[in-house]
């Protein structure tokens, strides 16, 4: 039985899409102050999740509309931000490394590219055997999400900002909870209104906390390349 959505419903899936890529452009942009090969891959990663999020929130719109179902539309979210997000946590992990004056990755690139190929190749094998083909991409998706959240976290705690840090903790535990939701519960209009303002609230806090973060990262910047100028 397909669910019904209504067109306020639909148009309200945007407003977390938008919270999360105003977030990542925070942190795509003060990266690539510092160092531009950083900065390509995190923007590459802003725009692949960019693709997923609004294709995903049009397909709903759509069907809120007239009931027209674009497969393309929904299927796309998952090969869109898995890959994504793995390119954005790789890109503050070496990028984080460079503020602590320790050296970043060499090939920054060359990592997560094997890592996405090979969660690609395994969604690949299991859609030719019939299986759930989303699954690998979900996993890649769910560690890079983790992963980017812990590691912001963890700037924040070492910048003596705490309750900066305690705000990312909590969007990470609202994630996990809501896709807990999403998988247990039927997902009813007043469930997916639910599941939705529990959302978009938990992606403002995640977009005001990389403003606020992002800032005091790039105050840290000229000293890290002033410092990288002394050696060289």
């Amino acid at each position: 039985m397909e669910t019904e959505y209504s067109i306020a419903l639909a148009l309200e899936d945007y407003l977390p899409v938008i919270f999360s890529l105003i977030g990542v452009w925070f942190i795509a942009r003060t990266i690539q102050q510092l160092d531009r090969t950083l900065g390509m891959m995190a923007f590459t990663g802003l725009a692949l999740l960019a693709v997923g999020g609004i294709l995903k929130a049009t397909w709903k719109l759509l069907m809120a509309i007239n009931g027209t179902d674009i497969p393309l539309f929904s299927q796309a979210l998952f090969p869109m931000i898995a890959p994504g997000f793995t390119l954005i946590a790789t890109a503050v992990y070496s990028y984080t490394r460079q503020l602590q004056a320790k050296p970043g990755l060499r090939r920054p690139w060359v990592i997560p590219l094997i890592v996405i190929g090979l969660f690609a190749v395994g969604s690949v094998l299991i859609a030719v055997n019939g299986g759930p083909w989303r699954v690998p991409l979900i996993m890649l998706a769910t560690i890079g999400n983790v992963v980017l959240l812990l590691m912001l976290a963890v700037g924040a705690w070492k910048r003596n900002m705490r309750p900066l840090a305690v705000v990312f903790v909590i969007v990470l535990l609202t994630i996990i909870g809501l896709s807990q939701m999403a998988t247990n519960m039927p997902q009813t209009i007043p469930v997916q209104w639910f599941e939705q303002i529990v959302q978009t609230l938990a992606q403002l806090a995640f977009c005001l906390g990389t403003w606020q973060l992002t800032q005091r990262m790039a105050q840290e910047a000229p000293a890290v390349r002033r410092l990288a100028m002394g050696v060289a």
